[in-house]
């Protein structure tokens, strides 16, 4: 290369907008981070956007600060408020809204991005991934926890452990996809639904309950003995209003 086009490509480079470079900066951290973990030093970090290190810190004044922003792009922003108004919602039956739930929450975060970014903050002794499960994910737990109660009709809580063990299927599908690179099922709406339906079957089996299924939907596809659960009501029954 020319020293004269050298110069010429150090211009284009220079005459990004500070709002551009910043941008720049985040998104190749965070194909950075992902790969290499947090761990990684700032200058490898610098050396691979092809910046010195002082001006990135001139956009972030710390690393922590542009982990931060790492995590905010990667993780927290895919993050949907009206996920749990939806779990609430029981004009639709719970098996439909967990199927909703879980197929838009898997849509969200099915990258490579996200699985490494949440892998990397615990593995490198980070809490973030520690503080969005405690603000999010554990939420969302409790709502469905509270609406299957609901749904058989019993006052003791589901097992902790149960619920958590639903969640950790589909985040290890994403571990098996993006990190161990193993064949999974690419149909998700057919995954989140077979694994919905099973978790479902699994609560009522286990419940012991034997409630009246008059008025509720018995031609559920592939879920036999869910409807006598009365989790796939339209409405709750008039014991539980």
């Amino acid at each position: 290369m020319s020293t004269s086009k050298a110069r010429r490509d150090k211009k284009q480079r220079t005459r990004l907008s500070p709002e551009a470079r910043e941008a720049m900066i985040v998104k190749v951290a965070i194909e950075f981070f992902a790969e290499r973990g947090f761990a990684a030093q700032t200058r490898d970090l610098a050396a691979q956007i092809g910046v010195s290190e002082p001006l990135l810190y001139r956009y972030f004044d710390s690393k922590e600060n542009l982990v931060q922003r790492v995590y905010e792009e990667t993780v927290l922003s895919r993050w949907a408020p009206e996920w749990e108004t939806l779990l609430r919602d029981r004009a639709l039956p719970l098996r439909e809204r967990m199927i909703i739930f879980y197929s838009s929450y898997l849509d969200a975060i099915d990258d490579p991005m996200w699985i490494r970014i949440v892998m990397y903050s615990s593995l490198d002794g980070l809490d973030l991934t520690k503080r969005y499960i405690s603000r999010h994910v554990d939420q969302v737990m409790g709502i469905i926890s509270e609406e299957l109660r609901s749904a058989l009709g019993t006052k003791e809580d589901p097992y902790a452990e149960i619920i958590w063990h639903l969640q950790s299927t589909f985040i290890y599908y994403l571990v098996r996809k993006h990190i161990h690179r193993t064949p999974v099922e690419h149909d998700t709406h057919k995954l989140v639904t077979k694994i919905i339906d099973a978790f479902i079957n699994g609560m009522h089996s286990q419940s012991g309950s034997a409630h009246d299924a008059e008025g509720r939907d018995d031609n559920v596809p592939g879920v036999a003995g869910v409807a006598s659960a009365g989790l796939t009501e339209i409405v709750p029954s008039a014991r539980e209003s």
